[in-house]
């Protein structure tokens, strides 16, 4: 009778441990960071064996499936993007979308044993999903990251990266703020591009 008691209770407890961590592992929210995480690896591994512009191609149609990048363009220029024409809005989102995967392709270009770790606990704030990952390399310090997800024509996508506690977001809205008072959205989107070609070199 004891043994079988045993046996019941380590069932319990093994439910109880892996309950969460497979619920957290079939949201969707952390389903679209793990593929992102993924391609990021991968083009980590390929290393010096690839040029930028070809991680860039790689990672295009991954990025643009887990950002919200036409939603964090409208985040990041503010109350001001109402008053910018049709042409002007789809300019900047395709500079900044641009500027995002250059962004990626170059800094995600080297492979020191690193992994992904992406927390089994997955936070609700408001409308928003907190999914909280690290890049843990071999022979160095760990990078936590945090994306909070929203809600896009039913799909969940990044609207902002927190790098060690850090908003991407509201670095974007200081830059594009800059950018569009020396010049408005003509100033941003070129401002966008430069920065993507350096990064592409």
């Amino acid at each position: 009778m004891t043994g079988k008691l045993t046996l019941l209770l380590c069932a319990v407890l093994l439910l109880s441990v892996a309950g969460p961590a497979s619920a957290a592992a079939s949201d969707p929210a952390v389903i679209q960071v793990k593929t992102l995480n993924d391609a990021l690896l991968e083009s980590m591994r390929a290393g010096a064996a690839e040029s930028t512009p070809a991680r860039y191609r790689k990672l295009q149609p991954v990025i643009e499936q887990a950002f919200a990048l036409p939603l964090v363009a409208h985040l990041a220029v503010g109350p001001d993007w109402t008053s910018f024409s049709p042409d002007q809005q789809k300019g900047i989102i395709a500079a900044f979308s641009r500027f995002t995967i250059a962004n990626y392709a170059h800094n995600f270009n080297s492979y020191d044993g690193h992994k992904f770790e992406i927390d089994d606990n997955v936070s609700t704030r408001g409308v928003d999903k907190i999914v909280r990952t690290r890049i843990v390399p071999a022979h160095d310090t760990p990078v936590s990251l945090l994306y909070r997800m929203h809600e896009v024509d039913g799909v969940w996508k990044i609207v902002d990266v927190f790098s060690n506690g850090v908003s991407e977001l509201a670095q974007r809205r200081t830059d594009f703020g800059a950018a569009l008072a020396a010049g408005g959205p003509p100033e941003l989107i070129a401002h966008l591009n430069k920065s993507s070609d350096l990064l592409m070199k």
